[in-house]
């Protein structure tokens, strides 16, 4: 009896409870949601990297002058500095899991005309639909994952989201140059094209989410109320913009310097370029191990500094090629980490769960607006001053005024999931 009465314990003990088993199937609902989300993400980020590796196919098969091909390039990116809170507002009464599925849906249909196009005007309104699709997409995503959960876990996909920009950036770049060799454009634009509309029938199963409810407010004080609600995102998305246009006009600038100070190709600048903003990403995925092990997000934003401190050895031409590509490493590396913390701080910045949309809209668009305008203005910079290294006062002055909005955005969270707040 004694014998029976102890492997029945035993098996109890090994045996997983119900609590335990729920908690393990939570876990990987979350898990496979997430993916879905993020894979939304990545390709709809695609769409600002795909045209470049096929812009001198562009050229010559469709009679198309350097300002063209870069219209087509940048027009996503422009769309989204336009549109981006417009579109917010558009879609925050609509289920955001149908707007998903539409945006990427949209996405999909676009690259399949621009793929069968023949002409400049054609290709630019089917970039300029795809454009409408991406901000739609990233508008929406991350009501979705807020929809999740909260907690750490939540905490922890908000940031790994923010590394969705780069790596789908990468994806259209380095996808983009393997097959257009096989394929040509057209069937470039084509496989990015399915890839994306894959992942839309995939977030069909996304569950039904129900659109945020705005609170009322007194006759009268709509305006008042709006301009409060939206002050904090307003600073976490000109902050963000301040972040975004500093790696993009380190990015943009970094090839040509290379090229001029250590002798490298053109090609193999770009591609040096390309591996080491490939390998910020990892920024993104520490932030997200940092915030979930309780680090608080404006200690994380202290690394906006490391952009500008990065960038005036990078650029400097001093201290040898290893000393340059460690140091632009340095500030792929800080951008990442700041940009994953901007996404997961998005809770912090708003006053109710309605306001989510907007504050995704002016992150996306202030942040589109930064990386438009700061590479032009820092090429002048370095232009006037006759040397690289103007590059680094520029960004820290940037940099500087980016890491006091950001603190100010969240300087008195009010809502949001515990974690983060406790974070900030």
């Amino acid at each position: 009896m004694t014998e029976e009465t102890e492997v029945t314990r035993q098996e109890k003990e090994i045996r997983p409870t119900a609590e335990e088993l729920t908690k393990e199937r939570s876990a990987r609902a979350f898990r496979w949601k997430f993916c879905l989300i993020y894979l939304a993400g990545v390709f709809a980020a695609t769409s600002m990297g795909k045209m470049t590796p096929i812009s001198v196919a562009l050229r010559a098969d469709l009679s198309l002058s350097l300002a063209q091909v870069a219209l087509l390039t940048s027009l996503v990116t422009s769309v989204a500095a336009v549109l981006g809170l417009f579109v917010s507002y558009l879609v925050r009464p609509l289920p955001p899991h149908r707007m998903l599925v539409a945006g990427l849906a949209v996405m999909g249909a676009a690259g399949l005309f621009c793929a069968r196009t023949d002409s400049f005007g054609a290709m630019l309104g089917g970039r300029l639909v795809e454009g409408v699709g991406y901000v739609v997409v990233v508008i929406v995503a991350p009501v979705l994952l807020f929809s999740l959960g909260d907690g750490k876990q939540l905490t922890g996909a908000l940031a790994i989201w923010g590394t969705f920009m780069p790596v789908g950036l990468a994806l259209g770049s380095f996808a983009g140059g393997m097959l257009s060799m096989w394929l040509d454009w057209r069937g470039w634009l084509t496989v990015a094209a399915v890839g994306t509309l894959v992942v839309a029938v995939g977030a069909t199963r996304l569950p039904a989410v129900a659109p945020k409810r705005e609170e009322k407010t007194p006759p009268g004080a709509d305006r008042a109320a709006t301009v409060r609600r939206l002050a904090r995102p307003m600073a976490l998305g000109a902050g963000f913009a301040t972040v975004s246009g500093s790696i993009v006009a380190c990015v943009t600038l970094y090839p040509a310097c290379l090229h001029e100070e250590f002798g490298l190709s053109m090609e193999t600048a770009g591609t040096l370029t390309g591996v080491v903003s490939l390998a910020g990403v990892a920024g993104g995925f520490l932030a997200s191990w940092l915030l979930v092990r309780g680090i608080p997000v404006k200690f994380l934003f202290v690394a906006t500094l490391l952009m500008p401190a990065g960038a005036f050895a990078a650029f400097a031409g001093a201290g040898g090629l290893g000393v340059s590509v460690g140091s632009a490493l340095v500030v792929a590396l800080a951008n990442e980490l700041v940009v994953a913390t901007v996404f997961a701080a998005v809770p912090l910045a708003v006053r109710a769960a309605a306001d989510l949309g907007a504050a995704n809209g002016l992150v996306a668009q202030f942040g589109s607006i930064g990386a438009l305008a700061t590479p032009p203005l820092v090429g002048l910079a370095v232009t006037a001053a006759g040397g690289w290294w103007a590059v680094g006062p520029c960004l820290l002055a940037v940099c500087a005024a980016g890491l006091v909005l950001l603190l100010i955005a969240v300087r008195q969270p009010s809502y949001g999931t515990r974690a983060v707040g406790e974070a900030a």
